[in-house]
């Protein structure tokens, strides 16, 4: 823990010296660099449209969208296809696509913010907020049943955020379905996130926290723990921190403003040669639901522009668009890995608060070109985003399919990096 925070103090301050001299902390994006000073060639950018035009007439998507911006210059913002195949609607940079797990980033940042006030510490104990949250780790018998152990050590807040506090882990979820099997009632409401989170309080942990990594369910808890702190719905105080202060005017759990229907992209699966809608795509209950979960796993829509606006604050320091989210040294307490070697992520696989990251790991890397320094995640619809700040930049693609093809994501990504003379 000591040298863990030596490094984070040495690095808050040098990433603090460098982010006080204003005038590399771009405010704004600007959308008429001159490309030539950044070393982008006109043909560099056709290589890339090529690249993208390339999966839409293969028929690997539907459509695409890229955005790319290196120190807050954009010089790369496009769209290529139909983001409705029955309609033939053509695709449009201002679309707004299903994010699923890009909501986890935003829901972390704003967690963070009621850190900087003091209200919460990461290494604290969950259980000082929800005294009631397991304490008890399931071990399974040599029956095939199942008994309980007392975990080694608390859940913490940082466990949570890094997915490394064995809540409802597969072994949970196993016993779950074994208990769904004999009659009991295991699956937990939708209605709202505390009723989801105190629901599935009463099931043992999957192992013991901080000793492997589990992905999905933990960001819920994090999601109650806002609004437990905060005193405020999550949407509330997800538009107060984050949407409003940078200008996120287009993203959201739950939409009121008709106008915004035919901007939506619809999400398929593919079926043989066929891309087939997905239920996804009913966007009734976005607009006439009940709108009463949100929660901190999924949920959030939004356009490529909005996100962008969300990354260039995390590639500044925590600041964008005249606003301060975060500290420095916040973002990169969140940048420091937080889990065991070895652990169900894989070889390398290293997890912040809120991110992946690449510290040493080439071998994880999508393509070489990318830094140590970058940290990185996605949504399940294939929507991803990359903060690079060794190279100053921050790549996102999205798309919106079921089934993503997963060879096309790093040949956009070579290829944007191959818009610039990167190290």
């Amino acid at each position: 823990m000591k040298h863990f925070l030596f490094f984070t103090a040495v690095s808050a301050i040098f990433l603090t010296a460098s982010c006080n001299r204003g005038e590399q902390i771009p405010q704004q994006f600007n959308d008429s660099p001159d490309l030539a000073t950044l070393g982008v060639t006109q043909e560099r950018v056709a290589a890339l449209d090529a690249v993208l035009q390339s999966f839409v007439d293969d028929l690997k998507v539907p459509c695409v969208t890229a955005f790319v911006a290196k120190g807050g210059n954009v010089v790369y913002e496009k769209s290529f296809g139909v983001k409705n195949i029955e309609t033939q609607t053509p695709a449009r940079i201002n679309d707004i696509y299903v994010l699923f797990s890009q909501t986890k980033a935003i829901v972390a940042v704003a967690l963070m913010t009621l850190y900087e006030k003091g209200l919460l510490d990461v290494e604290d104990p969950i259980s000082k907020w929800i005294p009631d949250f397991p304490n008890e780790v399931l071990v399974e018998d040599i029956d095939g049943g199942f008994s309980t152990v007392p975990a080694e050590r608390p859940v913490t807040v940082a466990h949570l955020l890094s997915h490394s506090s064995g809540y409802l882990a597969p072994l949970t979820n196993r016993y779950l379905r074994i208990k769904a099997e004999a009659g009991e009632e295991v699956w937990a409401p939708r209605t709202t996130v505390r009723e989801n989170v105190s629901f599935n309080l009463r099931f043992p942990l999957g192992f013991h926290p901080g000793t492997d990594w589990n992905y999905y369910y933990d960001m819920e808890v994090i999601a109650y723990l806002i609004e437990i702190i905060s005193r405020k719905p999550l949407s509330q105080y997800l538009q107060e921190t984050v949407f409003d202060p940078l200008g996120m005017d287009a993203t959201g759990f739950f939409f009121d403003d008709e106008s915004l229907r035919p901007r939506f992209v619809t999400t398929y699966s593919k079926s043989e040669e066929a891309f087939v809608p997905s239920p996804m795509s009913n966007l009734d209950q976005l607009f006439n639901g009940p709108k009463t979960y949100v929660g901190g796993t999924l949920g959030l829509y939004g356009p490529i522009r909005d996100y962008a606006r969300f990354c260039q604050m995390l590639l500044n320091g925590g600041e964008f668009n005249d606003h301060r989210i975060l500290k420095p040294e916040t973002i990169l307490l969140m940048r420091q890995n937080r889990l065991p070697e070895e652990n169900k992520g894989g070889p390398g696989f290293q997890f912040g608060l809120g991110f992946e990251l690449f510290h040493g790991t080439p071998s994880r890397k999508d393509v070489p070109a990318m830094s140590d320094e970058v940290f990185r995640w996605g949504g399940a619809a294939g929507t991803e985003y990359i903060i690079d700040p060794e190279n100053e930049l921050i790549i996102l693609y999205y798309i919106s399919m079921w089934g993503k093809p997963a060879e096309c994501y790093p040949v956009f990504l070579n290829a944007a990096y191959g818009l610039f003379d990167t190290k």
